[in-house]
């Protein structure tokens, strides 16, 4: 096939097709910054999808949950690997991506006799070096971006961009546009709301239209009726030792979200 370009950018362009369709319908992440550090939050049936990859790095995932474990493992061997052969100051974000995760899943992509990662893939870290390299998404053929202040992963490109610059507007009304100035409990209505968003907006499909606090509440009420469960981690500079991560408690979700119950 290699010695028929034609096929092969067929092949590839089917690959495409079978992941935008295998994500469109997952569960959306949402990170953004808060008063001290970082916030992500997304829903699960089950299996976790919110992870401490090495002190300050956090890594979360939409997608097959034997690829997600995969990518997982991988990119916590290449912290370590870099901060054995160099020093935990050399584990950033931006290596991490570009040396490490963006061209292991761009290899399994190109590489159609192969199956691809049915994955995309969301890391954060706590205080970069390079304030815009907060957040980076791969998606699943290996392209990566990065932002600062807020990002979003969704099964769609439109979900995950409404949910974002939903994201933003409501940070601008409330706090003149810091993400890092507002409390835990607010950043977590807001990141669930935007959930609600993404969620929407995937099931709209190629629709546009107005979604109002009503519908946003309504998404989220029959989220917790479908046996999906919140789940939401930070990365706390505040912790007194040298991993910043740590798993909200079922009491903190329950505070914070008590306004979207029935």
């Amino acid at each position: 096939m290699l010695d028929e370009p034609y096929r092969w950018v067929e092949a590839i362009r089917n690959r495409r097709e079978y992941l935008e369709d295998q994500l469109k319908s997952a569960s959306p992440v949402v990170a953004c910054g808060y008063e001290n550090g970082l916030l992500l939050l997304t829903t699960t049936p089950g299996q976790r999808k919110l992870f401490e990859i090495y002190n300050q790095v956090a890594f979360a995932a939409i997608g097959h949950p034997a690829d997600i474990e995969k990518l997982r493992k991988a990119i916590i061997d290449i912290a370590h690997v870099e901060a054995f052969n160099f020093s935990a100051r050399d584990v950033s974000l931006q290596r991490l991506v570009n040396f490490g995760l963006g061209p292991l899943m761009k290899t399994a992509f190109d590489e159609i006799f192969r199956s691809p990662y049915i994955a995309r893939v969301l890391v954060a870290e706590l205080d970069p070096r390079e304030s815009r390299e907060t957040f980076y998404t791969i998606d699943a053929d290996g392209s990566f971006g990065n932002t600062a202040g807020a990002a979003v992963l969704g099964g769609t490109a439109q979900s995950a961009d409404a949910a974002l610059a939903r994201q933003r507007k409501e940070v601008a009304d409330s706090s003149g546009g810091d993400l890092a100035d507002i409390p835990l409990e607010q950043a977590l209505q807001q990141a669930m709301e935007c959930w609600a968003v993404a969620r929407l907006t995937a099931a709209a499909g190629e629709e546009n239209g107005e979604i109002d606090a009503g519908r946003i509440k309504a998404c989220i009420q029959e989220m917790g009726g479908g046996g999906q469960r919140v789940e939401a981690a930070v990365l706390d500079r505040s912790l007194p030792k040298k991993t910043k991560f740590r798993l909200l408690s079922a009491e903190e979700l329950e505070t914070a979200l008590a306004p979207y119950h029935p």
